[in-house]
């Protein structure tokens, strides 16, 4: 997963115009396989893009919620830990739960799973 999600940032990290110039079956496959092993959907996998320039809109886009989800993480991540910190255990699983409940991307999710057992559920 590290793999792709290296290749995907590394595309995603381009310019409007030079994800459209690289509109092809790799970056297609690409945005198809980072989206179902992300999301957990198959939605877009098979999709028939009008253009080049709306598939890069929709590679921007996905990238812009990673990376909001990505904050988002990062926020409940030092909010669990300082209500840890302060004997507020279970209101910090909660925190670590109520994003595991909400979060579409299965990797944060996991992470948020992960730190919620690291405190004894």
């Amino acid at each position: 997963m590290d793999e792709l999600i290296e290749r995907w940032h590394e595309f995603s990290g381009q310019s409007k115009e030079e994800i459209a110039a690289h509109f092809n079956d790799d970056s297609r496959i690409l945005f198809a396989e980072f989206f179902t092993k992300g999301l957990g959907d198959t939605g877009p996998q098979g999709a028939k893009w009008a253009s080049a320039e709306e598939f890069a809109e929709r590679v921007l886009d996905l990238r812009s919620n990673e990376k909001a989800w990505s904050r988002h993480l990062g926020d409940t991540l030092l909010r669990a830990q300082d209500l840890a910190d302060d004997g507020q255990v279970e209101k910090a699983k909660q925190e670590l739960i109520s994003f595991r409940d909400t979060c579409p991307w299965i990797f944060f999710a996991d992470i948020a799973v992960t730190q919620l057992e690291n405190m004894g559920d």
